[in-house]
């Protein structure tokens, strides 16, 4: 059962809901697109470049080079060049690292190597591409790296990763812990030779020590959290434009809603409620009657209180009530 005094709470409840899941959504969706989702920095002779602009570093925006700056946020489309002694160091919001490692060249959106080299250190599913070949994982550290005519090496030093042909040329090929592949322009993947001791031991040196360099981003639960505060509020101030909006349009002689107040039924013995207006609207039809000879019928006592009898409407109906 609903109480009366939580009427309009009860039908505004769905808005506030609504309204809350759409600030969640769209706070959520701000905090994964665009410059806010991925940060650069950059480590130059194996020190962490902190606060002012980056050496050795080129951001490519839309065909312009943007200034370059420590913490930089960066935005689907977004090229990358590393000089020959800088690290630029991807960090995205989820936890996931990209490490582009100099001399390389690279463009934001997923990641795309034109030439070079990256190790990626990611928690869930990412990809890698290349021009005939994507590198796709979920929860690992592996190396892809791209040099002159085409020619990719692939290798996987926690988790798995997919081989994909972007032409569709070749099936999909798996590459577990340890395992490196070659991949040459359009042909497939040769073999799948296990990559020796020491390269897989290099990769995971060299990601450990550039991710305890970088801080790390703010988490995701956070802005999360943000956004449901968000959404509550827009969803509370809608509740209270769509009840004033209410109380405007109600008639002045609407009963008070909200206050809990449960109208008490009238008790059948008591005399019924008087209305003045009724009254004297009786008076005047009986003073009109009776100045032109046509008294009407007195009210038989025995009548229900409330009820009225009919009026005669000619002279003929008068004599036979009478």
């Amino acid at each position: 059962m609903t109480l009366p005094g939580h009427r309009s709470l009860t039908q505004h409840g769905g808005a506030l809901s609504l309204w809350l899941r759409v600030g969640w959504l769209v706070v959520s969706c701000l905090a994964l697109s665009g410059c806010s989702s991925i940060t650069l920095n950059a480590v130059v002779e194996g020190r962490l470049v902190a606060g002012g602009p980056i050496p050795g570093v080129e951001v490519i925006r839309q065909g312009v080079r943007s200034p370059v700056q420590d913490n930089m946020g960066l935005q689907p489309g977004d090229e990358i060049r590393t000089g020959p002694q800088t690290i630029a160091v991807l960090s995205f919001i989820d936890g996931a690292r990209v490490f582009v490692q100099p001399g390389t060249h690279i463009r934001i959106g997923s990641v795309f190597v034109y030439f070079g080299e990256v190790l990626v250190k990611v928690r869930g599913y990412f990809q890698v591409e290349t021009r005939y070949a994507t590198a796709g994982s979920e929860g690992t550290q592996y190396l892809v790296r791209v040099d002159p005519g085409d020619q990719v090496r692939v290798v996987v030093a926690e988790g798995r990763v997919g081989l994909v042909s972007r032409s569709r040329g070749w099936n999909k090929a798996i590459l577990g812990v340890g395992q490196g592949a070659w991949l040459v322009g359009l042909d497939a993947p040769v073999g799948f030779p296990p990559a020796t001791p020491s390269e897989i031991e290099d990769i995971r040196r060299r990601i450990q020590a550039l991710d305890a360099l970088v801080p790390q981003p703010a988490e995701l639960g956070p802005l999360l959290g943000g956004g449901a505060a968000v959404g509550a509020g827009i969803g509370l101030g809608w509740l209270l434009k769509d009840k004033h909006r209410d109380d405007a349009e109600r008639s002045p002689t609407d009963p008070p809603r909200g206050r809990g107040r449960v109208p008490v039924p009238q008790d059948e013995t008591s005399p019924p409620v008087r209305d003045p207006h009724r009254e004297d609207a009786d008076r005047s039809l009986t003073d009109s009657l009776r100045r032109r000879g046509r008294a009407p019928v007195e009210q038989d006592q025995t009548l229900t209180p409330g009820l009225r009898p009919k009026l005669p409407s000619t002279p003929q109906d008068s004599d036979r009530l009478r």
